[in-house]
């Protein structure tokens, strides 16, 4: 038995007033015109998979115009038995989270129950973006792998938001601040170590898939960057990372005061991305940031299947428009028996699929419906 989701029912959902969906626990195509509702699928799945969006940051932004409530239901089955998921968020109402049928106080519960590696179009500026986008990615892997880093990011986030607000008093209240002090550096220790990890081990992993789909001709590396931690080749261990923030944040003590803001912790913290030696955002050419982005994303699917034992779930939005005949084959050729699949795209010929693997299944997409092709009956 291996994890998959077997059956996605949606409703007030983006555009799907109600649907309800039958997935191949290997590989699903998702085909029809742009603005029919493909992404939209996939983004409910991210959602029971994360809690959140990968398209925005506001949950009300996924109901259904003229509806107050949406539902995200998936039924997955894992080798530790089959997992009833359901999320709900309404206008006037919190969301709310049930796993088989019982009520969840805390959206972190979703952790363990279904994880998803998303690669989507916006992720092909992942390397020349701003760090935040890095920072995202990291982070929602973790915290689909670990409940605790979860736990301590949502803490580090509440406390940098009250720490910055402290810092824009007129009068800065010197003992409530030094306890920020120690929180900030005690919770932050323990990101920066985990993020520093899965640098280092997702840095092989990427090297690999880099150079088969680069043919050998530049090699990839990965590096963490952060004001906690040293030399990137030493291991990142939680006491020295919890001085090197004590005497980072004691240098800033009078910018900080001046720009009101906390300048120092994981949230300010970068991945540097080195191709054939030379720094990715300023040298590489577009093909190359794709080829390392691809690469990355299949050494996340390799990380976190390592980490729980199950492979996640693949989801690819409409990402074989934007490679070449060579990765877009690559790409597909990583769609693998034992990975459940899913890929959207506007004609099932930009796929180039001679011939499909046995577990399959085709669904049209149009305006909020999804039906199940004749050819996909695998």
């Amino acid at each position: 038995m291996r994890l998959y989701l077997a059956t996605l029912q949606l409703g007030s959902f983006r555009n799907y007033d109600s649907a309800t969906v039958h997935f191949s626990s290997g590989l699903n195509v998702l085909y029809g015109d742009n603005a029919q509702g493909k992404t939209n699928l996939l983004e409910a799945i991210h959602y029971l998979a994360t809690g959140r969006s990968h398209r925005t940051s506001r949950d009300q932004d996924m109901i259904q115009e003229g509806r107050d409530e949406l539902l995200a239901r998936a039924e997955v089955v894992r080798k530790t038995g089959t997992i009833d998921l359901e999320l709900r968020y309404g206008l006037k109402t919190r969301k709310q989270l049930k796993i088989n049928g019982i009520a969840e106080r805390k959206i972190a519960r979703l952790v363990g129950s279904l994880a998803a590696v998303l690669f989507s179009p916006d992720d092909l500026q992942l390397l020349k973006g701003p760090p935040s986008g890095r920072r995202r990615f990291l982070d929602m892997e973790l915290s689909q792998i670990s409940q605790t880093y979860l736990h301590h990011l949502m803490a580090y986030n509440r406390l940098v938001a009250q720490r910055n607000t402290l810092l824009k008093e007129s009068v800065v209240d010197e003992g409530l601040l030094a306890i920020y002090n120690e929180q900030l550096v005690e919770t932050g220790a323990r990101l920066v170590v985990r993020r520093a990890e899965a640098i280092r081990r997702l840095s092989p992993i990427a090297a690999r898939y880099h150079e088969m789909l680069a043919e050998g001709r530049e090699d990839l590396r990965l590096a963490y960057h952060s004001q906690g931690v040293g030399d990137e080749d030493e291991a990142a261990d939680l006491e020295s990372v919890r001085r090197r923030l004590e005497r980072a944040l004691a240098r800033v003590r009078h910018e900080e005061r001046r720009r009101q803001v906390t300048l120092v912790g994981p949230h300010r913290d970068d991945v540097g991305f080195w191709i054939a030696g030379r720094d990715a955002r300023l040298y590489a050419s577009q093909g190359q940031q794709r080829t390392a982005v691809l690469a990355l994303k299949l050494a996340e699917l390799d990380f976190m299947t390592q980490e729980i034992g199950e492979s996640p779930l693949l989801l690819l939005d409409d990402v074989a428009s934007e490679l070449d005949p060579h990765r877009r084959h690559y790409l597909l050729s990583a769609v693998r028996e034992g990975v459940q699949s899913f890929i959207t795209c506007t004609d099932l010929e930009d796929l180039m699929v001679r011939e499909w693997p046995e577990s399959h299944r085709l669904f049209r997409v149009r305006a909020g419906t999804v039906v199940l092709d004749d050819r996909g009956l695998g």
